[in-house]
């Protein structure tokens, strides 16, 4: 059997799951805390999943048990277990280095900030690439080679400038067809769309 590529193997690509969503899932043992599927869970059966908790950084995990998703049973020996399993869910995330706030539905979970990412951007070669190129950076990720995308300025009413992000080079539509108004918040939702942790802009 062949070894994967470090392409394949990265977790970064584009519409990744955030990095604090990813680092909390990899904080919680799969054996004793595994992921939350579609199917129906019966009986006393436990799952976790893990998703964004509304601000940046900052994850939410949601506990299942039997037949009540995403909230505690009644009264009784399933909601003692249920809060059970929410404190050591807690415990296992303050041990990893989180911070874990109890929630009516789960745990908010904080991982450690890591070191910022690098990124680039380049802006588009006028005299190579003509009139198209104004307003054009290629942006990437020196570190995850595969990563590269597009960021495109426009123009609004007045003086005003918006800047679209495309998750790839050749991308048709942006992701954001809102637009950013600085250069830089656009190359960090790019980051973000990305998985990457929090990323140091250098313009080249």
């Amino acid at each position: 059997m062949s070894t994967p590529s470090p392409r394949h193997r990265c977790p970064y690509r584009p519409g990744a799951p955030s990095w604090y969503a990813r680092a909390t899932r990899s904080a919680l043992p799969a054996s004793r805390f595994p992921a939350f599927t579609r199917q129906q869970l019966t009986g006393d059966q436990i799952a976790v999943s893990v998703g964004h908790s509304g601000e940046d950084g900052t994850a939410h995990v949601t506990l299942h048990i039997g037949r009540h998703l995403g909230k505690p049973p009644r009264p009784g020996a399933a909601r003692d277990t249920w809060l059970r399993v929410r404190a050591e869910i807690a415990a296992h995330l303050q041990q990893a280095g989180f911070a874990a706030v109890l929630t009516k539905a789960g745990v908010r979970s904080t991982p450690p900030r890591p070191e910022p990412v690098a990124v680039h951007l380049e802006h588009g070669d006028v005299f190579r690439e003509g009139l198209d190129a104004l307003g054009r950076y290629r942006i990437w990720c020196p570190e995850h080679p595969h990563l590269t995308g597009r960021l495109q300025n426009a123009h609004g009413l007045g003086p005003q400038v918006f800047t679209y992000v495309y998750a790839t080079p050749n991308a048709r539509h942006p992701v954001w067809p809102t637009g950013f108004r600085t250069l830089h918040a656009a190359a960090e939702a790019w980051a973000a769309h990305m998985g990457l942790p929090p990323v140091s802009v250098t313009e080249i």
